[in-house]
């Protein structure tokens, strides 16, 4: 209530404020800039708001009316009490008595004033009573003397009235003394009646009790009389203590007055300043708005300006693009016309020589057999030289191709500077803009200096609040002003900066951009160099071959209208070397296998190994005809020895049925390669598998091919000479002679595929071999895992390349150590394997060894998801880079499992990964480090119509490097809980992992020890 609220406005202290000329002209210059304010704020709100307000102050205003005229009765009373005891107090300092107690006197008077009131009222009410009384008395006289119409007749019921025989008998006296109240008939002849009687006697008996109650109030008020008295002189004695308080206490409103005066004044001062605060601060506005206004301006006039320079620069550079254009077009074609009049010169030569040649061999006379030879001689070169002419053409075409991707490129690397250069300019006009804004919050934090007016008012008495409500409201409104002028200059800044980031992620993609472009551009000019420099190789060769000018050498040939040559061979061949191919293309299944495999798709892979190299591995192949499509190559000696294996050995083929971490062999084949002796090329064959188990003895058919890469006519027909002069038996030097254990060059041609990867299921595979070949396959994967880590930098020393789809230019190296690595690189990101020879392999301390096995799923919200279809496994250290499985897996319904089988390892070396290691070494040193364990992250993948959506994490499993330490023991296909993303209580399913990084611990203790 408004009421309450301003209670204790009537008990303020009222302070009488006079204000010198000065004072009321600032306090005249403050009303109106307040009036002006005032008028601001007040046509700012609505009319119904502001009749609201009217009426409820008009109401407040009623209220506190009615309140100041109950005050102003108590002061009064007060006053006049006050008046009073100053009387009393004069009067008991004449009479001379001594000071009593003042509060005594003060009750007992307000007790006696009590008690006269109380006496009034009852004088009051006796005298209401006696007029009852009298007025009943003349009623009853009345009633009397009324002539009754019946007198004869007399009444059943005592009525109360006299009779006129009663009447008649009383004397005349006694008839006018009846106004008398003393006055009692007791004769026996006058009686009155019951009702009149019982009305006196209540009357009497009220009269009496009141007689009583008057007397005892005077008494009383006699007893009160006296201790008036007594408290009179009490209170005379007491004035001297009431004079020397009123001294004191007008002293003290002396001192008041004279702090009053003084805050007056520093009030009027206050105002004056604020006044002129107030108009600097309004002229600032002005000026504000003015400067905001002709910035307006110059930004719209600027910006048309930058828009017409854009404009000329687009058209200035497209000029410039197609000058260049031109010029690189009239650039190309002059080379083009350089190379073709040096080609025209070459042939022109080479005719010149051919002529001679003919005119030679025309004129010299030979035999019949001579000319047959030279016939089929020139037959020869003829089909080498049509052989070259066409890889010619075909290199002339590749070379077109990557001049026209070059272009291509070009163009987008000119778009691209195109747009970075916009970029850069919107970030300058936007960083311009950021100073602008800059410059204005510094100005306005300069006038924003007004905060200290708080502090003032904090330091003024309270009494001066009242007054300072309306001051404190407008500077409430200015400070709001300016915040929200703060606010708007914060989002500016906001937006200005993200523009800023956008302007450097730009800047970033544009640089990628271009070194990825001028990494390609240095690629295809390496591969064009390369191809030339091999047209050149051929080309002298050629010219050797044809002018008898120097021996044959066995090279490689390269044969680019081969239908199915994934890829091309780069392999320096030495004298008396070739190469030797088998490529298994696919295995079809009899229908007695199909029925043994049910509905199932089986996952099969085959092995098999020639001659004295390692056994080969294909990948696994999920399907009832799997299409393996693998190659490997074998660099052999063209010696007896190898042609004699090739003539009278095969070697078995077997095919393996994979069920997760474990294999099955279902049957095996053998493969021939006798008819290698007999022709060139490529020679396509199948051969039937037969089952292992004896039930089923017609398993399929296995397709492949074999080829020598360079034809051995020269070396084969001397050898089946020999064969036959020694009665084809088996020549007692060829075991001499045999070639010591090799690795083969693994050049394996990859199947690209698009519907499901598979290669996460090779290096298992290749685990799963029987006891003849779990050593060697142990090898391979240790050196595999070692080399799918390494950098692009260490691969950089590639020398194969294979491709399906397309054929890529490869090129030629040198190797410059014995113990180079060879390996192979798809284009497609599906999957790259390599088979190497490597001596640098890395220790185990130096890495922590990973390897995700399998993951499986309970019934919980995961599983009843429909959203999420594809899962893969994420592996973090702390806040390193996080290690994936290459592949998302459909998920598995509960209580079934995924296979991932994928192995990495995080290196801990000082070298590279001092990070790391001190990371290892801070888990030893704190014990207490919270962030201890290697975190496995569950992410779901969105399928492949919904690439919009992103990867969810929808479980976390933990592994504990210090529980390792401590245990001493590494964890080798343990299962780890798998909890909720969203309640980290809840477990969804179990993750098959194995960890071994005890021997990384351990060297990191020991270095810790150490230091």
């Amino acid at each position: 209530m408004p009421v309450s609220a301003d209670e204790t406005v009537g008990n303020l202290a009222v302070r009488d404020t006079v204000l010198t000329p000065a004072g009321t002209e600032g306090l005249q210059e403050s009303s109106s800039t307040q009036n002006v304010k005032a008028r601001q704020v007040i046509s700012r709100i609505s009319r119904e708001e502001l009749e609201d307000r009217f009426l409820r102050l008009r109401d407040d205003h009623m209220l506190l009316k009615q309140y100041a005229n109950k005050q102003e009765e108590k002061i009064k009373r007060m006053t006049t009490k006050l008046i009073r005891l100053v009387n009393d107090k004069r009067k008991c300092d004449q009479a001379g008595s001594g000071p009593k107690r003042l509060g005594q006197a003060l009750e007992l008077e307000e007790m006696i004033e009590h008690l006269r009131g109380k006496v009034c009222e009852l004088e009051k009410q006796n005298e209401s009573l006696r007029n009852k009384l009298i007025s009943t008395k003349q009623q009853l006289q009345i009633q009397g003397h009324r002539p009754c119409p019946y007198s004869s007749v007399q009444s059943r019921v005592n009525t109360g009235l006299k009779k006129e025989s009663e009447t008649a008998g009383m004397p005349d006296h006694t008839k006018k003394g009846m106004r008398f109240q003393g006055l009692e008939v007791r004769s026996s002849d006058l009686v009155l009646p019951k009702y009149g009687r019982s009305l006196l006697e209540d009357s009497r008996a009220e009269i009496r009790n009141l007689e009583t109650v008057i007397e005892s109030q005077k008494n009383q008020i006699e007893e009160l009389d006296r201790a008036r008295e007594i408290l009179g002189n009490q209170l005379r004695r007491k004035e001297k203590e009431i004079e020397e308080s009123t001294l004191r206490l007008k002293e003290q409103g002396t001192a008041s007055q004279r702090l009053n005066i003084q805050d007056n004044v520093e009030m009027i001062k206050v105002r004056k300043q604020l006044a002129e605060k107030s108009n600097a601060l309004s002229a600032m506005e002005g000026k504000f708005l003015q400067l905001e206004e002709n910035l307006k301006t110059n930004h719209d006039a600027l910006l048309a300006k930058g828009d017409e320079l854009n404009v000329q620069l687009k058209e200035e550079r497209l000029k410039c693009f197609h000058l260049q254009k031109e010029l690189q077009t009239v650039a190309i074609s002059n080379r083009r016309t350089e190379e073709l009049q040096e080609r025209i010169n070459d042939l022109e030569n080479e005719n010149k020589l051919l002529k001679e040649n003919y005119d030679k061999l025309h004129n010299s006379v030979f035999s019949l057999p001579h000319e047959q030879q030279w016939k089929s001689k020139e037959q020869q070169l003829k089909l080498q030289i049509a052989k070259l002419e066409a890889a010619i053409k075909n290199d002339l075409a590749d070379k077109n191709e990557i001049l026209d991707k070059i272009k291509v490129e070009r163009d987008q690397k000119e778009k691209l500077m195109q747009d970075n250069k916009d970029l850069q300019l919107r970030y300058l006009e936007q960083k311009q803009q950021l100073d602008d804004l800059k410059n204005q919050v510094k100005k306005q934090q300069k006038n924003v200096d007004l905060l200290f007016l708080e502090k003032v008012e904090d330091d003024i008495h309270k009494d001066v609040e009242y007054s300072m409500q309306e001051l404190q409201l407008t500077h409430v409104e200015t400070v709001q002003e300016l915040e929200k002028t703060r606010n708007l200059l914060l989002v500016q800044h906001k937006i200005s900066k993200n523009y800023q980031t956008e302007v450097e992620t730009m800047t970033r993609k544009m640089e990628s951009l271009q070194k990825d472009y001028e990494l390609k551009l240095e690629q295809y000019t390496h591969l064009l160099d390369i191809r030339a420099a091999r047209i050149r190789k051929l080309e002298a060769q050629l010219g050797d071959i044809v002018y008898d000018t120097k021996p044959l050498k066995s090279r490689q040939e390269v044969l680019l209208n081969d239908p199915v040559g994934g890829f091309v061979e780069t392999v320096h061949l030495e004298r008396g070397e070739n190469l030797f191919e088998i490529h298994i293309s696919k295995v079809i299944f009899s229908s007695e296998a199909m029925h043994t495999f049910g509905d199932w798709e089986p996952a099969t892979f085959c092995t098999y190994a020639f001659y004295d190299f390692e056994l080969q591995i294909t990948p696994v192949v999920h399907g009832k005809t799997p299409s393996y499509d693998f190659t490997s190559q074998f660099l052999v000696q063209s010696d007896d020895s190898f042609f004699h294996y090739i003539q009278e050995n095969s070697i078995t083929l077997e095919v393996h049925r994979a069920y997760g971490i474990d294999y099955e062999t279902i049957a095996s084949c053998q493969l021939k390669f006798q008819e290698i002796l007999e022709k060139e090329g490529k020679i396509y064959n199948t051969a039937n598998l037969v089952g292992k188990t004896g039930h089923i003895q017609n398993y399929g058919t296995v397709e492949y091919w074999i080829r020598l890469q360079v034809p051995m006519d020269q070396a084969i027909l001397p050898y089946k000479q020999r064969s036959k002069d020694l009665g084809y038996g088996i020549m007692p030097s060829f075991r001499k002679h045999e070639q010591p254990s090799k690795v083969c060059l693994g050049l394996y041609l990859i199947e690209r595929i698009t519907s499901w990867r598979r290669e996460h299921v090779v290096q298992d595979a290749k685990q799963l071999l029987g006891d003849k070949v779990k050593d060697m396959a142990e090898e391979i994967q240790q050196e595999k895992e070692e080399l799918s880590h390494l950098s692009e930098e260490q691969l950089a020393d590639l020398t194969l390349v294979t491709s399906r789809d397309e054929t890529e230019i490869i090129e030629e190296l040198e190797p410059e150590e014995d113990d180079a690595v060879e390996s192979i690189k798809t284009d497609s990101d599906d999957c790259i394997i390599s088979s190497p020879v490597s001596t640098n392999i890395k220790q185990l301390i130096e890495k922590i060894q990973i390897k995700i096995t399998s993951l499986g799923l309970t019934e919980s919200r995961i599983t009843a998801d429909e959203t999420i279809q594809q899962l893969f496994v994420e592996c973090r250290l702390n806040n390193f880079l996080a290690e994936e499985t290459p592949l998302s897996l459909p998920k598995p319904p509960s209580g079934q499992r995924i296979h991932y089988n994928y192995s990495t390892a995080i290196n801990v070396d000082k070298e590279d990964n001092h990070a790391e290691r001190e990371y290892l070494k801070s888990i030893l040193l704190k014990p207490d480090l919270p962030a201890d364990s290697l975190k496995f992250t569950v992410v779901s993948d969105p399928p492949e119509d919904e690439q919009d959506l992103e990867c969810e994490d929808i479980g976390f499993a933990y592994v504990s490097l210090k529980e390792i330490f401590q245990k001493q023991r590494d964890i080798i296909e343990q299962d780890i809980d798998v909890f909720d993303s969203q309640d980290a209580s809840a477990i969804i399913g179990k993750l098959t992992v194995t960890v071994e990084a005890l021997n990384a611990l351990r060297s990191v203790h020991e270095e810790c020890k150490n230091d």
